[in-house]
């Protein structure tokens, strides 16, 4: 296997084994014919990428999405004054264009719309894209690509701003990719990425590996990566979303000064060995033994006659039972917020989604809380007050085993 940035051949380092699709929900009927698709990642010693070993078409990924951004009140007031601050530091104003890749259903170019600012998305889940316009949010149903680019810039389109949260990790064909973004930027224009880091694989945070994150950057690799097509990144900004994300500012070279944050960062991979494959070698015994610890704490609970139901049903979540092992012998049910997931099977573990109702009804004593990026979020929500009034524990499973509310 080569690499997708430079084509060097790459080394292997861990692997899930096969995976399930984590976003692609069951209904009975589907459950017997479901497929699996092995789940490795690989180091590239030239340019230092960390990539999965194989891919699964985008297609069969993302024109029919089942992950609504608008479900999360904490993302919704991360998308404002995101806006907010993007809008003060680029002077963006009413005849300025920000486009967004991977745009979902509008919840961050809403942010932008309501600032008096001109907007377009671009998403390929034809369901989601279908929701965004009917708000008012202009997207089209497409995957961005060189050639979109290219379409978009014959008809006048181009950004002052392009935005992108969680979509660079999601591109096999990067270099296509970062070349469509060179093309519709403004000669003075910034795109600014946002993705999870890939500083959380080494803090055991490898719930994050599943089929749609074919790439877990350092800045290093990104680096390399935009530089090839002639971009440069010229800042950086460490955020606490999805569990660790970097923030990229990437631009024509010359248009910005590079800011001291992005060298810091380098010399920190350096120091801490974001180059070297055996630094990544040994991942794989620390979330063994996060395994061995969160699998003892079921079971005796388990044994104990407790009842644990498991809260959300994220992708990471998805990941993290079916790689562990955590099925109908270790919880009672899962519930989730989003409509789309209820009345379905959870990929792999096949574990009926139930509303949030279901906590109120049967009380469990515990609640595995799958979401963990957003823990503070889930244990503080007022809909859970009575649970934990009466003695519900919150159990988060990464990147260390806790209890809460004891």
């Amino acid at each position: 296997m080569n690499c997708r940035s430079c084509g060097f051949p790459i080394m292997k380092f861990f692997s899930l084994g096969q995976m399930p699709l984590v976003n692609s929900f069951l209904t009975k009927e589907q459950i017997p014919s479901e497929a699996k698709f092995d789940l490795s990642v690989g180091f590239c010693p030239q340019c230092c990428l960390v990539q999965l070993m194989e891919t699964v078409p985008p297609e069969k990924l993302f024109r029919d999405y089942i992950y609504f951004s608008s479900t999360s009140k904490l993302f919704l007031e991360h998308c404002r004054s995101l806006a907010d601050e993007l809008a003060a530091r680029f002077k963006l104003n009413p005849d300025s264009l920000v486009v967004e890749i991977a745009s979902n259903d509008g919840a961050q170019l809403q942010a932008f719309k309501d600032l008096g600012i001109k907007i377009l998305g671009i998403d390929p889940a034809a369901n989601i894209a279908q929701v965004a316009n009917a708000k008012g949010i202009p997207t089209l149903p497409e995957f961005f690509n060189l050639a979109l680019a290219q379409k978009l810039q014959t008809e006048g389109t181009q950004a002052d701003l392009i935005f992108g949260a969680n979509v660079l990790a999601h591109v096999p064909s990067i270099v296509d990719f970062a070349k469509g973004v060179k093309t519709i930027l403004k000669p003075g224009g910034t795109a600014v990425f946002e993705f999870p880091y890939l500083k959380g694989l080494l803090e055991k945070k490898f719930d994050t590996i599943y089929h749609e994150h074919v790439f877990y950057y350092s800045l290093i690799a990104l680096r390399n990566l935009w530089h090839s097509v002639g971009l440069e990144v010229y800042d950086v900004e460490q955020t606490p979303m999805q569990g660790g994300s970097l923030e990229i500012f990437i631009a024509h070279p010359g248009a910005f000064a590079i800011s001291d944050n992005v060298k810091i960062l380098i010399n920190q991979e350096v120091q801490a060995g974001f180059d070297k494959i055996t630094t990544y070698q040994k991942m794989s015994d620390e979330i063994q033994n996060l395994k061995n610890e969160l699998m003892a704490l079921l079971a005796k609970l388990k044994s104990e006659g407790r009842t644990i139901a498991a809260y959300s049903a994220p992708a990471k979540g998805n990941v993290l039972l079916n790689y562990f092992g955590i099925n109908q012998n270790y919880l009672d049910f899962i519930v989730d917020k989003a409509e789309a997931k209820q009345g379905l099977y959870t990929p792999g573990t096949h574990l009926l989604v139930y509303p949030l109702n279901k906590i109120y009804e049967t009380k469990p004593d515990y609640l595995l809380v799958l979401c963990w990026n957003i823990a503070d979020e889930i244990i503080n929500m007022p809909e859970l007050a009575e649970y934990k009034k009466h003695g519900g524990k919150f159990i988060i499973p990464v990147p260390e085993v806790k209890i809460f509310n004891e």
